[in-house]
Parts: C-alpha cells; structure tokens; sequence
C-alpha cells in the first residue's frame, strides 16, 4: 500500500483556500457577512465535493465529469482507492472548475494564488485527491458501522438552520445566492449527520471526572468568572417602527418597570404579562448565563452593572426595549477548589467542552488507523496538466517565500507527495 494520507485532521479543502485567498486578494471587494452566512458557506462550500463523491463511489469508478471546453484533458488515472479508480479528468475538471469560479482563469493568478497558499499544482492536486479519499472512506466505514439517516431527521435538522437563518425564506435566499437549493442543501445535512453518527460509534464519550472539570475551569477562568445569569422581559419595537410607535413601546416599558419597582407586580409576573419575548417568557424571562452566551451590546453593557437580585432600568436595545434582572453571579477570587463552587449550567457546558474535546481526540486516532488500513495509492501528476502552471508566473514579492516556486512539469513524477 502506498501513498497513504497519515493526517487525520480534516485539512481545508481546496475551494475553501480559494475562497479565502480570492477574499484577501480583493479588499475593495470585502463586506461584512453574518455569522449565518458563514455557517452557510462552511457547509455548501464542501457540499459539491461531497454530493459527487457520493455519485462516483456508488458507480464504483470515478469517471470524468461533463465535459468541459477550454483545456486539454490527459485521460489516465489519477489515484485508486480500495480498488475504485479516480479518474486524471475528474481531478483536472474539479480542479479548472474552481479556477473558474473563484476567477484565477489567467495561469499567472493562478501561480500567484498557490504561492500565496504555499502550494505548487501537485501538492494541490494531491490535497484534493485526499479530499476525495477520506470522503469515499468515511462513506465505506458509515457502512460498515450501520449508519443510517432518516428523511425525519434530515428535516429536522433543515428547521433548525432555518430557524436559526431567520426563516425558511431567508436561508433559501442566502443558499441561492451561492448556487444551491434546499433539496441539495438537504443533501448535506444528511451527509453532516451520517458523519456525525459515525464519530459516536466509533468514539464513544464517557462523563467527565469533577477533578477534571474543576481543573478545566481553573485553566480557562478567564472565560467563566464573573458570570451573570439573567432574566429578561422585552417590549419588541420593529426595525421599522415609528417614533410614535418607539415612544408607546418604550412607555409601556417604563410601565412595567415602576410596577416591579413598587412591588406591584414580581419580576416573574411582569413577565408573564408584558414580556414579548417567546423565547424566554416560556422560562419566566430566563436567558441564561453571559459566559455562555452573546448578547447585544446593550443588554450585556447594563447587565455587567447588576448585582444578584438586581433590576435595571429600561435598556434599549436593537430588539425594542428590555428590563433585565440579575438572578445569579459566578465568581473564585483565585481559582475554584470544589465541584460545588461551579454552577449547574457551566458545569454542563465543561462537560460538553471536555467530552467534545475528548471525542475528536478518540476520532481523529480512529480516522488515521482506518485510513492506513485500506489500499490508497496516488499516481503521478501527468506534466501536460492544464493546471501545472509556470510557478515563475507569480509575483514572489507578494509571498513570504517560494521555494517550491517553479512548475511541477519538470518533477520527478515517481510519486505524490
């Protein structure tokens, strides 16, 4: 067996270093992008990859890809894997497609992006090979491990996103922008969550030690002390709204607050009767805990303030207007010496970090022993490839260093690297 990839981390694939290269190389060009979106893409941006590897491993030989005008192909086979060849083609159209779609159609841009990225066209070309490999194994071993995902939960998990993304209407926008519909974003949520239970079988968790979760948190103090949970009651005012319609909200605010302040009413019966926030007056107005969450400015601003007990004024924020109460406080001086010091809720999300942590660990070992297993052998990189591009091409001012600066052409062509 041959040119195993002995690297179990997931490196990024090749259109993701693409992707962030063309954004470097085109500043003028940058704008903000949410925190959603990026999520988005990190998904779609390997859902191509996925769906057609997925295609070719089924038919068992990874032939070429519709034909594409505009280069000259070398037919042959670029690698084979457990007895399934890939196709030189398929490598050479994914990888001119890419070109194309992140505009480094002219040879120089080219050469000037994998200087910049510290690649030469056979280490690219190999990167993408292993893409291939892991995603074709990881597919044979969900298999072997009787992985299976339902329509239920594929649907399950595309309202989530949706929900998450603002609405169904808006993900679908946000996915059209980039070329994808819900049914192929469907598809990768189905291969997101086979690879999911995948990891749970082969690596299994186990529950923390509180040894261990006090140690982590005496290690990472900096990230919990002085937490603040928090109660929340929201009088919503639209992006849209009025001045009258601000001034309403905000008086009726006002409103509550004097009759928590008075004793009229108790924190958690104000919420019942004037919170409109539906996520949390379900939990009598409880957001949880700052350490472990985000909030706007505002919000997080006024709640720093607070003492256990504590209520605010009426705090404005981009959401309408809030009155926020403190309900608990997390603070060591130095560092936390028992279990018990550690609230409930920051103890669960210790345990999730750890278990989280241990089971990538457990995974990544797993992956790189199953991957050294099977028969994956890479074949030289013909010379005549469109891409194999003069290297001398890319201005050298804009890297660090170049090294490996000239074309692959002339490489000894025994093995990829």
């Amino acid at each position: 067996m041959a040119n195993k990839k002995k690297n179990s981390e997931a490196a990024p694939t090749p259109e993701q270093q693409a992707r962030a290269a063309s954004s470097s190389r085109k500043k003028q060009r940058k704008t903000y992008v949410s925190k959603t979106v990026k999520i988005v893409l990190v998904v779609i941006g390997v859902l191509a990859m996925l769906l057609s590897v997925s295609a070719m491993a089924c038919s068992g030989l990874m032939s070429q890809a519709e034909d594409t005008s505009g280069y000259k192909l070398t037919g042959g086979v670029a690698a084979t894997i457990n007895g399934t060849n890939l196709t030189e083609d398929t490598v050479t159209k994914q990888i001119m497609s890419m070109r194309t779609s992140y505009g480094y159609t002219k040879d120089e841009d080219w050469a000037q992006y994998l200087v910049d990225n510290d690649l030469t066209p056979k280490k690219y070309r190999k990167q993408l090979i292993d893409s291939y490999t892991q995603q074709i194994l990881l597919q044979q071993a969900q298999k072997e491990n009787g992985v299976t995902v339902s329509d239920e939960e594929v649907e399950k998990a595309w309202k989530d996103a949706c929900k998450s993304a603002g609405g169904a209407k808006a993900f679908k926008k946000t996915l059209k922008t980039y070329g994808y519909t819900e049914d192929t974003y469907k598809d990768s949520l189905k291969e997101s969550l086979a690879q999911q239970k995948l990891k749970d079988a082969v690596a299994p968790t186990s529950k923390p030690k509180d040894s261990e979760i006090v140690d982590y948190i005496n290690e990472n103090l900096s990230n919990y002390n002085d937490a603040r949970r928090s109660s929340n009651i929201l009088i919503k005012v639209d992006s849209d709204a009025s001045d009258e319609d601000k001034a309403a909200a905000k008086a009726k605010a006002q409103e509550c607050l004097d009759k928590i302040n008075s004793g009229e009413l108790s924190f958690e019966d104000a919420v019942e009767q004037y919170s409109e926030d539906t996520g949390s007056k379900e939990k009598k107005g409880d957001v949880g805990w700052d350490k472990l969450t985000t909030f706007v400015d505002s919000y997080q601003t006024a709640l720093e303030g607070l003492n256990k007990g504590d209520v605010s004024e009426v705090v404005e924020s981009t959401y309408g207007y809030h009155i926020i109460k403190c309900t608990d406080y997390f603070h060591v001086d130095e560092k936390a010496d028992s279990i018990d010091q550690i609230p409930a809720e920051i103890k669960d999300a210790i345990v999730s970090s750890l278990k989280s942590s241990q089971v990538d660990q457990d995974y990544s070992a797993w992956l790189e022993e199953y991957i050294d297993k099977n028969d994956f052998k890479i074949n030289a990189m013909p010379a005549d490839v469109p891409y194999n591009v003069d290297m001398n091409a890319a201005d050298s001012s804009d890297a660090d260093s170049s090294d490996d600066s000239s074309s692959d052409a002339d490489a000894n062509s025994g093995s990829a690297e």
